[in-house]
This record gives C-alpha cells, sequence and structure tokens, in this order.
C-alpha cells in the first residue's frame, strides 16, 4: 500500500512538469511568430487554447495570428494575380511585337516592289526634279577623280616600301 501511494504522489508531482501554463503557451507562440514560422505559432496557440480556453492572452495572440495568416494569404493572392497580369502582359507584348515584325516585313517587301516598278512608272516631271544639272555632275566627276589618283599614290608607296625587300622565299 506504501507503494501505491509513492507511485500515485510521484505520478501527481510529475503531471505539473508535463503540462505547460497558459504563458508558456503563449511565449512559445510568440516566439515562433517572431521567427516568422507563423504555422508553428498557429499550433502551439491553438494548443494551448484547447487546455486553456479561457485565458485572455492567448485568445488576443490566437486572433492576432489569425489576421497575420488571412494578411498573408491576400498577399500570395495579389502576387499570383499580380504575376499572372505580367505573364499576359507579356504574352500581348510579344504578339504585338510578332504583329509589328510581320506588318514591317510586309512593308518592306512592298517597298522593294514599288522601287522596281518606280523607274518604269516615273513621270517625265518626277525624273526632271531628280536630275543634277551638268555643272554638279562635272563637280562630282572631278572629285571622284582626284579621290582616285590620291589613292593610287597611296598605293604606289605601299607598293614601293613593300618591294625594297626581297628575301629569298626558298
Amino acid at each position: 500500500m506504501k507503494r501505491l501511494t509513492l507511485i500515485l504522489f510521484l505520478t501527481f508531482l510529475s503531471l505539473p512538469v508535463l503540462a505547460q501554463s497558459a504563458d508558456q503557451y503563449f511565449h512559445n507562440g510568440a516566439q515562433y511568430f517572431i521567427n516568422a514560422d507563423l504555422q508553428t505559432s498557429l499550433n502551439y496557440v491553438e494548443e494551448g487554447l484547447m487546455n486553456y480556453p479561457n485565458d485572455r492572452k492567448l485568445n488576443a495572440l490566437y486572433e492576432k495570428l489569425k489576421e497575420e495568416q488571412e494578411k498573408q494569404q491576400q498577399q500570395q493572392q495579389e502576387q499570383q494575380q499580380q504575376n499572372q497580369q505580367d505573364q499576359e502582359q507579356e504574352q500581348q507584348q510579344d504578339q504585338q511585337n510578332q504583329e509589328q515584325q510581320e506588318n514591317q516585313e510586309k512593308q518592306e517587301s512592298e517597298g522593294e516592289q514599288q522601287n522596281e516598278q518606280q523607274p518604269q512608272e516615273m513621270n517625265p516631271e518626277e525624273l526632271e526634279s531628280q536630275q543634277i544639272s551638268k555643272e554638279e555632275a562635272e563637280k562630282i566627276l572631278r572629285a571622284l577623280a582626284q579621290k582616285e589618283k590620291e589613292l593610287l599614290k597611296e598605293f604606289k608607296k605601299k607598293k614601293s616600301t613593300g618591294s625594297a625587300k626581297h628575301e629569298k622565299d626558298w
């Protein structure tokens, strides 16, 4: 009988050691919240509320954690919506760029076709406006001839300096 009493006594002494107080649940929950572990924090507070449903601090912390959880969920939804909008805008931009490129290619090909047809379709008035005077043509020809002479002189100088060195290549 003494043994049974001793066992019961030790069991009752160990129960308070195993059980946490409402303050301990509160502090653990708050600590996990501070460390940005919202789910673990909520788990601790919910467990504390099961044992101490009328504790004001646990109830207040629980409300704050629920608000924070809703806030995070709302932010995630907004982020997802923003990502979706960004993807849609990218797709629209890609499509517009593709259409613009196709239009540009089409215009270029039409322009080339028109350029090929233009010499045949030009009016005599347009040809006269594009023609240069005889004096202007002579001036351009003289400038080209002068440039050609300068290039030939330069070429001869390079050739003469290069030919001065004759080495045997066998």
